[in-house]
């Protein structure tokens, strides 16, 4: 497999963190009513999204690189 492939292969990997911690953030601050923790929990989700869509971007450009 082609290191490149790996890397993007690692950084989708790592996104799962940022797509479990964001809810449970928007959550605890839905319920103490803070919108501090809401707002933390929005931007982590968003920085997830973008890194997905980085990663699946990057696999998709080395495969079908000529």
């Amino acid at each position: 497999m082609n290191k490149k492939i790996a890397d993007h292969i690692k950084l989708l990997i790592s996104s799962l963190i940022p797509i479990f911690i964001g809810p449970i953030l928007i959550h605890f601050g839905g319920i103490k009513e803070t919108y501090t923790l809401t707002i933390l929990g929005v931007i982590v989700c968003i920085c997830a999204v973008v890194m997905i869509f980085m990663s699946l971007f990057g696999i998709i450009t080395e495969l079908f690189k000529k």
